[in-house]
């Protein structure tokens, strides 16, 4: 479930000329913030940036927060997001992905953070 929307994301990312996520070690955002981010948005987008993990897009990298927890929503486990995160975003560490996810969790849907690793 995660790996297909994320590739669907990604796909839609790459049409639009869009990078993603991506671990370039700059801790710099690319884009500003688009005028309608919410106090979670910021948390979020702040969060990545303290990580060293950039961006091109803030609605992208929101987008796919979102899609985090729609995915445990959906019953989806750490492990499968983990893994559906590893072959879509290459360019990330694997420390850069759990951070992501867990992160996502704690800022976006809470209520999901019993599905994180101790």
């Amino acid at each position: 479930m995660f790996a297909t929307r994320i590739t669907a994301i990604a796909r839609t990312a790459t049409a639009a000329g869009l990078i993603g996520l991506t671990a370039l070690g700059a801790a710099t955002i690319a884009a500003a913030e688009p005028a309608s981010t919410t106090v979670q948005d910021k948390q979020f987008l702040t969060g990545l940036t303290a990580e060293g993990i950039t961006y091109t897009s803030p609605e992208h990298a929101i987008r796919l927060a979102h899609g985090i927890c729609s995915e445990f929503a959906d019953g989806s486990t750490f492990e499968a997001a983990f893994t559906g995160g590893r072959q879509n975003n290459s360019s990330l560490t694997d420390q850069q992905i759990e951070y992501t996810i867990t992160h996502a969790v704690t800022v976006y849907c809470p209520q999901y953070s019993d599905q994180l690793p101790a």
